[in-house]
């Protein structure tokens, strides 16, 4: 019986949930095919929902590993813990911290991918460091930078970057955001003050995400007699921006999420995790994220001080079963907005996000309540495989 080769499987028996056709996926070499001549290994999907693989956009960390840290160790660390999770994609997320500091996890992000030593790594996400002080939430007043000082550390633009949150509204961010959306980045608004109509301009000079809806964002005010709305009211009101939702059941109420999937449709709405450090941490943990420290809770993270939440403690697995169960979503519109919905945002869709044909081989095999059973990552079965 010749032995299948190296990256090549036939996932069937399961259920599709989004993009799968019939539920029967074959991978040849790691890629989605139509064919695969080399004796694919069989894989029993009975009982499993099929999906593609989760694509996290904003992931700072896991088990006390920050993306800011340029040991590749540590990099390694986080980006296998979720992996482990089923998130086949990571954004590594980059907390506002010193230019150097930021230019050396640049550098190391640069190294994993073109030596292929981090196969889930898609590329770097920077949060800051030109962020509105009234909202920047965890980040380091201390490091909240200029837009023009970032322009000037961004070029030449290092090729692993592909995402930038920043406020719009701030001096000197039109010309940052022209340069990154010239260069194909995607541009986010967020931890911004920035009121519609300066929202409206950034999205004509080529901003199409906001990050985190509701943190971070300025919202309603009455100045006078008239109510004047902010960030929040006109991302919500978009009509083409994608944006993030953090559904790990302290960030935002069942209410508040419901109200987003109504206003911007499983298609705009994309499911993040924030995971910070502290995600896989006990608690009581302390934990760095960027230039913070932050402080591990019953089932989420703060600020020492105890003033802002410090993203995340759970990998977007475990946000797309609560989104589900916190707002009745559909599977498939969760699967949708934890695969193909933030694989778009970031540039990333089809070869991410779905299990079209040329697609990369990264498969979950989940539960009815979305857990995760097994993980195919290339094409290859991780430690566990299906049950």
């Amino acid at each position: 019986m010749r032995t299948a080769a190296a990256g090549c499987a036939l996932i069937r028996g399961g259920t599709p949930v989004h993009g799968t056709g019939t539920g029967e996926v074959l991978i040849c070499r790691g890629t989605v095919a139509a064919s695969c001549p080399h004796g694919p290994a069989p894989i029993d999907a009975t009982g499993c929902l099929v999906s593609p693989g989760f694509v996290d956009i904003h992931a700072h960390g896991a088990l006390g590993c920050d993306f800011t840290d340029p040991n590749p160790a540590s990099w390694h660390q986080a980006l296998q813990t979720h992996l482990q999770a089923g998130t086949t994609t990571v954004l590594a997320t980059l907390a506002s911290t010193s230019p150097e500091q930021t230019a050396a996890a640049l550098a190391t992000a640069d190294h994993l991918l073109t030596s292929k030593k981090a196969p889930t790594l898609a590329g770097a996400h920077l949060e800051g460091p030109c962020l509105a002080t009234l909202q920047r939430g965890a980040h380091d007043p201390g490091h909240l930078r200029p837009a023009a000082d970032l322009l000037q550390e961004l070029t030449p633009l290092p090729t692993v970057l592909r995402m930038v949150t920043l406020a719009p509204e701030l001096p000197g961010a039109h010309a940052l955001i022209s340069y990154l959306t010239d260069h194909g980045i995607t541009v986010s608004a967020g931890h911004s003050d920035a009121t519609p109509e300066q929202l409206a301009h950034a999205r004509r000079l080529g901003l199409s995400h906001l990050a985190h809806l509701w943190s971070g964002q300025s919202t309603l005010t009455r100045p006078h007699l008239h109510r004047m709305p902010g960030l929040l009211e006109a991302s919500l009101a978009s009509d083409h921006l994608t944006a993030e939702v953090i559904a790990d059941g302290h960030h935002l109420p069942a209410a508040l999420l419901t109200i987003a999937l109504r206003c911007l449709g499983p298609d705009r709405l994309c499911l993040v995790s924030d995971a910070t450090a502290g995600t896989g941490l006990p608690q009581g943990s302390r934990f760095r994220t960027g230039a913070t420290t932050g402080y591990v809770h019953d089932g989420y993270a703060a600020t020492e001080d105890g003033t802002s939440l410090c993203g995340s403690t759970v990998p977007l697995a475990v946000t797309a079963a609560r989104m589900r169960k916190l707002t009745g979503a559909t599977v498939s519109d969760v699967v949708t907005m934890a695969t193909d919905t933030p694989a778009r945002a970031a540039g990333l869709y089809p070869r991410k996000g779905s299990l079209h044909t040329g697609a990369d081989g990264d498969v979950l095999l989940l539960g009815d309540d979305l857990s995760v059973r097994a993980v195919i990552l290339d094409g290859h079965p991780m430690a566990g495989g299906p049950r």
